[in-house]
């Protein structure tokens, strides 16, 4: 009969992430994930398999609790150009109040896509699903501003990736100065109310 864990699972990988979040993965040993989430190294291998089983649940729980409410702002009345505004201005909000220590973490998901998805397929493959989703969003609420005139419809495109390299430069800048990412981030929302003008 097979035992029954002594622990949540939900909150081991959660504080696991804290800790790949703060570290990255590499920089991430065992007896760090031991001593974050309390658990010796055969109950981290029993549940997890291995450090990058625990990291890919890491990531995926990202998605849930970091990503996924982010993005909620693109499901907020129709789509158009102010939610791209209003995604900017939620990530300058961010940058501008949240403690230092937390917002020079980064993006882990960007952080990834510099330290693993070079040479490890999984984590390419959870970037590029990461760039997918947000990029989505801002050709949907773009599209939408083509239809109402308020933009070319041939200029879609290339706001769109410039956008997204906003994104990411928001995100890397903030793990340097996390005030000078809340500045490039509405910096970008003014951009985009422009844009309606």
């Amino acid at each position: 009969m097979a035992r029954t864990r002594a622990f949540d699972e939900t909150e081991a990988v959660r504080k696991a992430l804290g800790v790949f979040w703060s570290r990255g993965y590499e920089a991430t040993s065992l007896s760090d994930l031991e001593s974050a989430t309390g658990l010796n190294r055969s109950s981290l291998y029993q549940a997890f398999e291995s450090k990058r089983g625990l990291f890919s649940r890491a990531v995926a729980l990202y998605l849930q609790e970091v990503i996924t409410p982010r993005l909620a702002v693109f499901a907020k009345g129709p789509a158009g150009l102010p939610q791209v505004t209003a995604y900017f201005e939620s990530l300058a909000t961010t940058m501008g109040t949240a403690p230092p220590a937390l917002t020079r973490r980064g993006c882990l998901l960007v952080n990834t896509a510099t330290e693993l998805a070079p040479h490890d397929a999984e984590a390419h493959r959870a970037v590029e699903d990461y760039r997918a989703l947000l990029q989505g969003h801002l050709t949907r609420a773009l599209e939408a501003a083509a239809r109402a005139g308020v933009m070319p419809r041939k200029t879609v495109a290339r706001r769109v990736e410039l956008l997204l390299g906003a994104v990411i430069g928001v995100l890397v800048t903030a793990r340097v100065d996390p005030l000078a990412a809340a500045k490039l981030a509405r910096a970008a929302a003014s951009e985009v109310e422009d844009w309606a003008r």
